[in-house]
């Protein structure tokens, strides 16, 4: 597997979090190493998809300072089904709260309402912390939402709803500086399993000067299958995206080069939602996965 690396800046403070020490040590030049991912200092750009667990994952895009924008894909959930990895308490409490480096987050997008993508509870909790995040997650997942005890009615003013059928046109719209694409295809097993699973794919796009964007897409547990894209085959071919997000098993496909290349119109990929187990087609080959917390990819520029 190439290299990823963990720059300082974020890894001390994930580390520290988890630890429980007092002050994280202030990153003074750029880290950058191999394959991954180089942050630098001052007004310049930057672009990075750091790994939280499981499917999770923060990005960040645009230009540093107010031009910039963080977001959280499927960063907290309840359940591992006994072949994912925990979510320690520390982690999921510091992604609540907003401390370092999960401060000053824009954006968190649900995939779908599975326990090992989300957790009701905490997200509700994350929305009661941060009156100005926004949450984007599809009406299966806000459904729970309102289930819980701590749920008010205020809180619907932060909540951005996808209801979409498989294969539907995408809905597009802009929060917090950054255009989001939603569309739904289904989700892995399907037609035998999950055929009513609401799984929604989000690609986000944050300009970043000079006529460039940083975009990225996150599948969640989407089929591999083409034939499930093809209704989306337009808009997708419109846009080039630096880094796609994809459920390890899309990794095992005899066609990847074609799905990351012709389907998906994508430069670069990451493999997420990796068992504790990995498989061998993973550990044994050269595409970047993400198994660690602060394992950090970059984000390459497109044309917007």
């Amino acid at each position: 597997m190439p290299q990823i690396t963990l720059p300082l800046s974020l890894l001390a403070g994930v580390l520290c979090v988890l630890s429980g020490c007092a002050e994280a040590p202030v990153q003074t030049a750029p880290q950058t190493s191999g394959t991954g991912a180089a942050e630098e200092t001052g007004s310049a750009r930057f672009g990075a998809a750091t790994a939280i667990l499981n499917a999770g994952v923060m990005a960040n895009l645009g230009t540093s300072g107010d031009g910039s924008v963080k977001l959280l894909f499927d960063p907290l959930y309840d359940n591992h089904f006994g072949s994912l990895q925990e979510l320690p308490p520390e982690l999921a409490e510091a992604i609540i709260t907003g401390a370092p480096p999960y401060d000053g987050v824009d954006l968190v997008f649900v995939s779908h309402a599975h326990g090992d993508h989300f957790s009701a509870s905490m997200l509700v909790e994350m929305l009661l912390n941060d009156t100005d995040l926004w949450l984007v997650a599809p009406g299966q997942a806000y459904d729970r939402l309102k289930e819980q005890e701590n749920w008010h009615h205020g809180l619907a003013t932060q909540v951005r709803t996808i209801t979409l059928r498989n294969g539907e046109t995408t809905q597009t719209f802009d929060l917090s500086g950054a255009t989001i694409k939603a569309f739904r295809s289904p989700h892995n097993g399907w037609p035998e399993r999950h055929s009513e699973t609401h799984n929604i794919s989000y690609r986000v796009s944050v300009p970043s000067g000079d006529g460039e964007v940083m975009r990225v897409m996150h599948l969640g547990d989407a089929d591999p299958s083409a034939e499930h894209f093809a209704p989306f085959a337009e808009f997708l071919a419109a846009k080039r995206t630096g880094l796609v997000m994809v459920p390890f098993w899309f990794y095992q496909s005899d066609d990847l080069d074609a799905i990351l290349e012709e389907t998906l119109n994508a430069d670069t990929s990451v493999a997420v939602h990796v068992p504790v187990n990995v498989p061998a087609y993973l550990s044994e080959g050269t595409r970047p996965y993400f198994t660690q917390v602060g394992e950090v990819v970059e984000i390459p520029l497109t044309a917007q």
